[in-house]
């Protein structure tokens, strides 16, 4: 296997963790146990560190140490304002220039996304829905567009994850999807925008609130103590069904809290 492909496997099996959850904002990623985890040498996992580095996966930490980003909440903000701008660009594009091979490919892959859901597998279906905006990007017929797109989806990771953590608004997407390809068949651009924008909003709106609400424990009343980095359950409410994720990856050490 050349050092090229080596560092792309390196490189991917850590994005994947990244976006699913298994390895989380301040996470440190240890070179010798990347190299241990993937059976490789140093060479390559050097080489996929600087590329997560290059897509600000990461930053330097304490001591030269990677450590995965950690995003405020004024960052996401600004950073969802600007996707619901660009989406919405997109959105238009993808009616006017969407085939009707693309749009087959947009049900086979929403059936998979079910299977996925059904399964409960999060890894899986942030990997279909990946293959879904892909077929999307590449119907706006516009490159440069698309690569913005990638990297700013891919930034906000830890809203997709809290937000599929919950099977109903799992499920809600898959339902969204739905009509967005029915939209598509119809070539309605303005039901086909709201959704899009509706979906991305949605996102960042339940990442907040789940944030920002407070947490309490229903048999005693008194406030519950939630892991670091955790959503919070708001009071009085049981807690919603989940996703399941990955369990944690070996190669993620959680940096002890200052």
């Amino acid at each position: 296997m050349s050092k090229s492909t080596e560092a792309d496997r390196v490189f991917n099996g850590i994005v994947t963790d990244i976006l699913a959850g298994a390895i989380r904002p301040r996470d440190r990623l240890s070179e010798r146990e990347l190299v241990s985890r993937f059976g490789v040498s140093r060479t390559p996992v050097r080489e996929a560190t600087k590329r997560l580095l290059e897509r600000g996966f990461i930053e330097t930490g304490p001591r030269g140490v990677a450590v995965v980003v950690d995003i405020s909440a004024e960052d996401l903000r600004q950073l969802y304002t600007l996707r619901l701008q660009l989406e919405s660009t997109a959105a238009r594009e993808i009616v006017a220039h969407i085939t009707a091979p693309e749009i087959d490919s947009l049900k086979q892959i929403n059936k998979e996304f079910k299977q996925a859901l059904e399964q409960r597998d999060l890894v899986r279906m942030l990997e279909v829905r990946a293959d879904f905006h892909a077929v999307l990007s590449g119907a706006a017929r516009n490159r440069w567009l698309a690569e913005v797109l990638v990297m700013l989806r891919d930034k906000a990771y830890m809203v997709r994850h809290y937000h599929w953590q919950d099977l109903g608004r799992a499920s809600s997407t898959l339902d969204t999807h739905n009509q967005m390809i029915k939209a598509l068949e119809r070539k309605d651009t303005e039901v086909f925008v709201k959704l899009v924008c509706q979906q991305i909003s949605a996102a960042i709106t339940t990442y907040e609130n789940r944030l920002q609400a407070p947490s309490w424990s229903a048999s005693s009343g008194t406030r519950a103590v939630a892991p670091a980095g955790a959503p919070k359950q708001a009071a009085g409410r049981a807690a919603p069904k989940a996703v399941k994720s990955p369990p944690p990856a070996k190669s993620a050490r959680r940096k002890t809290p200052a």
